[in-house]
């Protein structure tokens, strides 16, 4: 090999590598997962019983990934968070209690099934040291749901990627009973 053969030969290998390099830095990692999340109304109509503030927001889960979703749960998935929007950001509108349990093997679902639930929402007015209760100042505004799964059917495997799924806004107005 003669020098300027050579010399081609170091160009393109540091080219190479200064290419693969940029490869990993500039992130072509794999796309976000997502997953189809609707609710049933466009408006919720909530009630109140003493304190407390009751509504049922029904909803379909859509798993749209090419593979299985799971989620721990007690044998049915805990439900999606419900996120108010306030000053044009999405805050959690309270904080559900749930049963301490894990089933195993984890809920699950393969590429293409749904699951249909309903959202029991039920949360106290502040200040009655009741939980959950209400985090913002009122029920009346815009809302939507948000729900994570782990990509595969094991909730527990480290560095599962996370199936993200963010419903339709809809409305919820407190309803004269």
């Amino acid at each position: 090999m003669n020098m300027r053969q050579r010399a081609l030969a170091v160009i393109l290998t540091v080219g190479l590598v200064t290419y693969a390099g940029a490869c990993q830095t500039l992130g072509l990692s794999e796309p976000p997962l997502t997953a189809s999340l609707r609710t049933d109304s466009a408006e919720i109509g909530v009630h109140m019983s003493g304190f407390t503030y009751l509504a049922k927001i029904g909803f379909v889960y859509v798993n749209t990934t090419s593979g299985p979703v799971s989620k721990a749960g007690c044998g049915f998935p805990p439900f999606p968070d419900l996120q108010k929007k306030v000053d044009g950001k999405w805050v959690a509108a309270y904080y559900p209690v749930y049963l301490a349990c894990l089933t195993k093997p984890d809920f699950a679902l393969r590429s293409g099934e749904s699951y249909q639930g309903v959202l029991e929402f039920m949360a106290s007015q502040p200040g009655h040291q009741t939980d959950p209760t209400l985090l913002v100042d009122s029920i009346d505004g815009t809302y939507r749901l948000e729900w994570d799964f782990a990509q595969g059917t094991d909730t527990g495997i480290k560095g599962a990627r996370t199936v993200h799924a963010t419903s339709n806004e809809f409305r919820m107005v407190l309803s004269p009973r």
